[in-house]
């Protein structure tokens, strides 16, 4: 994040909007203390203060209800345990002598801000939208004056969504200053003032007042980088390799359906939360559907698992390569042949050493692994060239279909250019799923591109009719 410049008032309501990685959460971990070592200065009423670390923005009443609230509570305790906690941490017993009176505090003081909710009930057992009320109340109780709001609507259903705007509203009113974080921008019409919006990590627009949503989006989007991506594709989409019919996963997916061509890179987009990964997870057998089907080759197929999945030819560059796609503690080798160490084998099932690092060595070179050493650990590779690495392994292994979920997220952009043509290279023998949150990377490389919101498809494009800000007011809900 770079000279970034944004004034909360209090009793309003400031929006703060942007695309995924524009520097939302640098800029929540500067207000609350957990990044210390930033540059610039922040002021309260026109005083200076010193946000090095959360006691600092305890202190200054600065309070944050983060989008995963439960790392905010402590599930085996009660509400008003939680509701106390920081007495009950220091041993101060002024207030609290017993848990009798804890509880009747609790009750009186959450009747009296207009709060329901089970004084003795386990944190664990309450709904999301309960515990967010509860970190709110526990705020208050602190006398908060900067109320940071993270995402808050993310996983409510529609009613306690409306509950949640009538509580900001309320808030509005005692006089607290409210951050307001969100990349549901249907959200910003119904309680903010004002909007930030943070693009790359800089204040790419500031709106005093609630402008068009389209202008939000055109400013959350930069120009597209249209000379990362290949600028022509020849290929003649084949036969339908794999069909999907009403595929359902909890609350996640919904009623999902669609098909892709031999030839053909399918994106799916959407925001952080959408259902893409989830969706990826259930193609490859990561995940077990509630309800659909799925055919490849014409063929109703039950992939239960991962391995089946690779031998029906689906392979998959996850999200979080580091936790998901690499043994970082094993060589480019080793992390290249693992799944085909079968083709290795010889008599007596002896692994042919000289036969696999071969293997290794040509996927190696495919992907252009730098350096060129198939015999060092994954950990030492830089991020791009670990893409690489997993990369390498399924292109070598000849795939029917692609999955590719957020494939060059955090490298950097030589290595972007590198992972697009490799894409591009292998669509003449197989199919490419491709899930992305950057609305730029769907136009680019996708030649159809499926936008979900909710775990549900809301719109679909092909190549020459996609606009990135018509794609971004589907996947924000500015239209339905």
């Amino acid at each position: 994040m770079n000279g970034v410049d944004i004034e909360i008032r209090s009793g309003s309501v400031h929006g703060l909007v942007g695309a995924n990685g524009a520097g939302k959460s640098t800029l929540v971990k500067i207000l609350t203390g957990y990044y210390d070592a930033y540059e610039g200065q922040v002021t309260i009423d026109g005083q200076p203060i010193q946000l090095r670390s959360p006691t600092d923005a305890f202190h200054n009443g600065i309070e944050v209800v983060h989008q995963e609230v439960d790392i905010q509570l402590v599930p085996n305790l009660t509400v008003a345990e939680n509701l106390y906690l920081e007495t009950l941490a220091t041993g101060d017993s002024g207030t609290v002598l017993s848990l009798n009176k804890l509880e009747r505090e609790a009750k009186a003081y959450l009747e009296s801000i207009g709060f329901s909710l089970p004084v003795r009930a386990k944190v664990q057992d309450l709904s999301l939208h309960e515990k967010q009320l509860l970190v709110i109340a526990r705020a208050l109780l602190h006398n908060v004056r900067f109320l940071i709001l993270d995402e808050p609507t993310a996983s409510l259903s529609l009613l306690e969504t409306q509950k949640l705007f009538q509580l900001v509203r309320s808030l509005k009113k005692q006089g607290v200053a409210i951050l307001y974080i969100t990349q549901r921008l249907d959200d910003l019409p119904n309680i903010v003032d004002e909007v930030t919006v943070l693009r790359n990590g800089k204040k790419a627009a500031y709106f005093n007042g609630l402008p068009e949503l389209t202008k939000i989006v055109e400013a959350m989007l930069d120009m597209p980088e249209t000379d990362l991506f290949p600028k022509e594709r020849r290929v003649s989409f084949g036969e339908t390799v794999m069909k999907v019919e009403n595929l359902s996963w909890k609350n996640k997916v919904s009623g999902l359906s669609f098909e892709v061509r031999r030839g053909e890179i399918l994106v799916l987009t959407g925001l952080t939360g959408a259902g893409k990964t989830e969706t990826l997870k259930l193609l490859f057998g990561a995940l077990e559907p509630d309800e659909g089907r799925i055919f490849i080759d014409g063929r109703m197929v039950k992939i239960k698992d991962p391995t089946l999945a690779i031998r029906h030819g689906v392979y998959m560059v996850p999200e979080e390569r580091r936790k998901e796609g690499l043994i970082l503690d094993k060589t480019a080798r080793e992390n290249i042949t693992m799944p085909f160490m079968k083709n290795f084998c010889g008599l007596f099932q002896k692994i042919n050493r000289s036969l696999e690092t071969k293997y290794a060595v040509e996927a190696a070179k495919r992907v252009a692994l730098v350096p060129l050493d198939i015999e060092k650990q994954a950990q030492y590779f830089s991020g791009g060239n670990q893409q690489k690495i997993v990369l390498g392994r399924w292109l070598a292994g000849n795939p029917k279909i692609l999955l590719l979920d957020e494939p060059t997220q955090g490298v950097d952009v030589g290595a972007k250019k590198e992972i697009y043509h490799l894409i591009a290279s292998v669509t003449n023998k197989c199919a490419v799923i491709l899930a992305t949150s950057d609305i730029n990377e769907a136009v680019g490389i996708g030649d159809r591109i499926l936008v979900m919101r909710d775990g549900k498809v809301v719109a679909e494009f092909v190549k020459e009719k996609a606009d990135p800000k018509e794609i971004m007011s589907y996947a924000t809900g500015v239209k339905a």
